[in-house]
């Protein structure tokens, strides 16, 4: 994913949990988002090193497939929770290799639907996920690590005017859900 939306190497991001997912998508196409994507099947593939997991250093790795966009990159985050580095690839099978000749094995593979759009300068997700439902993302992307707190509240001013509020708010990746579930 080469669109500026994406660039960056810190991401400010809220998300929020999605009772009613078709009023926040009119919500947000009445407010002029774009589509981008559109309902994508997500795999996430996390690898770990056994002997010393990077969740352990407040990192996670993982190498992910969407269809029908054909897009798949490779994604690490952390240390920080609001760092967030990802490359393009062109083969999966081939990364998980040179991934696993280095040590780290499969620890959790996910599946998530996904439809992204453009809202200015935000990008905002609509995500499903089986088992915990339904979820909106909003976030922005920079290189400036300290524009992160005023990126966070102007994040939380679009979610309000979008609907969104703190009682819907989830702090927790995807995959901390998960493992809590």
């Amino acid at each position: 994913m080469t669109n500026k939306h994406f660039s960056g190497k810190y991401e400010a991001e809220l998300k929020f949990h999605l009772s009613e997912p078709e009023a926040f998508l009119q919500r947000i196409t009445a407010a002029g988002a774009e589509p981008f994507h559109l309902d994508n099947r997500e795999i996430d593939c996390y690898y770990e090193l056994p002997s010393s997991p990077l969740v352990n250093h407040g990192v996670s790795m993982c190498i992910r497939e969407m269809q029908p966009s054909g897009i798949k990159l490779w994604i690490v985050k952390g240390p920080d929770a609001s760092e967030c580095e990802a490359i393009n690839i062109e083969d999966c099978e081939k990364v998980a290799s040179m991934v696993k000749k280095l040590g780290f094995a499969p620890s959790l593979r996910m599946e998530k639907n996904r439809s992204i759009y453009f809202l200015g300068r935000y990008h905002i997700t609509i995500d499903h996920l089986p088992t915990l439902g339904h979820f909106a993302e909003i976030a922005i992307m920079t290189d400036d690590e300290s524009a992160l707190p005023s990126l966070l509240q102007e994040l939380q001013q679009k979610a309000q005017e979008l609907g969104l509020n703190e009682s819907m708010r989830e702090k927790r990746s995807y995959r901390q859900m998960l493992s809590q579930t």
